[in-house]
């Protein structure tokens, strides 16, 4: 199965709809190719399109910012706002007299079957890490990963939607995410208790989140594993080595500080069996032991992990 993309025109539409006219003119015959729209009062706009950042002639003024801020409306305390029906996320940020004058447009894209090269790989996991840094595609590759895991738990994978980008703003979760169970978290600050009482309360098989490592979720995460339930999520990094480097995540690695030495030391398992490292868009370098693999970078080695997806040097039937 090749990716496919589902995003139908009404979200598309959703976009279209918040932009003020001048760059409505511009990126309406683009939307296809879009991925981001930046607004920042006082400046040209500029796009990402496949890729590419781009600047045009356009200047943004107060006027532009007024327009799409009212179409959207009030951002969430973490700056952040979806538009119903989709998986698109808007961001704004504020001047010193707490008015908004910037504003990122991140258009989502509903793409099934990204995740099909590592299927197997996904089906027998026991707890996943993805790792990768902004833009490479993590959370398209989580969204597919949760629509294969749901195949077999339906109701019994939870996600965890921080900023409902995994499965959509609005009221129900977006078709691709039907399966599932989704608790909307909006206040940052919620995320920890609205993973506790998840867990507590709902009796889920396995946990999905988006940005581990934030609000003091960690330990609930690692508590959770502990006691059977499996943990998918996503992490910023390169690769694997960099989550040693940002103390947070490492319980989740089952690593330590020597408080003697300031060392790191393995002192339990991982919450995962399986790392995934996005390193491009369908690119992708996977550790089945991860266990292992941690041992290996503490002892100063190289895992040398499996190449799945589009590596110049693989054949094309692995992306079938």
């Amino acid at each position: 199965m090749r990716p496919i993309d589902i995003t139908t025109q009404a979200e598309y539409d959703a976009i279209l709809d918040i932009l003020p006219g001048k760059v409505l003119d511009l990126v309406a015959s683009r939307i296809h190719q879009v991925e981001e729209i930046v607004l920042d009062q006082g400046q040209n706009l500029k796009l990402k399109l496949d890729g590419l950042r781009l600047e045009f002639p356009i200047p943004i003024t107060e006027t532009e910012i007024n327009y799409t801020q009212k179409k959207v409306g009030k951002f969430r305390d973490d700056g952040r706002r979806g538009l119903p029906g989709t998986l698109h996320r808007i961001s704004g940020d504020f001047d010193e007299d707490g008015l908004v004058d910037k504003i990122t447009v991140r258009v989502a894209r509903a793409i099934m079957g990204v995740a099909e090269p590592l299927r197997k790989i996904i089906e027998d996991a026991h707890g996943i890490a993805v790792i990768g840094p902004p833009a490479v595609g993590k959370t398209t590759l989580l969204r597919d990963v949760a629509r294969i895991r749901a195949e077999k738990l339906g109701s019994g994978l939870i996600i965890i939607d921080s900023s409902n980008e995994i499965t959509g703003d609005g009221k129900t979760p977006h078709p691709m995410m039907s399966r599932v169970r989704r608790f909307k978290v909006g206040d940052p600050e919620q995320q920890a208790p609205k993973l506790r009482r998840a867990i507590r309360n709902h009796g889920p098989e396995e946990i999905l989140m988006d940005e581990v490592g934030y609000n003091g979720d960690v330990p609930l995460l690692v508590s959770a594993s502990k006691f059977g339930v499996s943990v998918i999520a996503t992490m910023h990094g390169k690769v694997l080595g960099d989550v040693l480097r940002n103390p947070p995540l490492l319980p989740l690695l089952g690593v330590a500080i020597d408080e003697r030495n300031g060392e790191l030391v393995k002192r339990s398992d991982t919450c995962f069996d399986t790392a995934i490292e996005v390193r491009a868009k369908g690119r992708y370098l996977v550790h089945q032991n991860l266990n292992g693999a941690v041992e290996e970078l503490l002892a100063g080695a190289e895992p040398q992990g499996l190449k799945v997806g589009l590596w110049p040097e693989l054949k094309p039937t692995l992306n079938a």
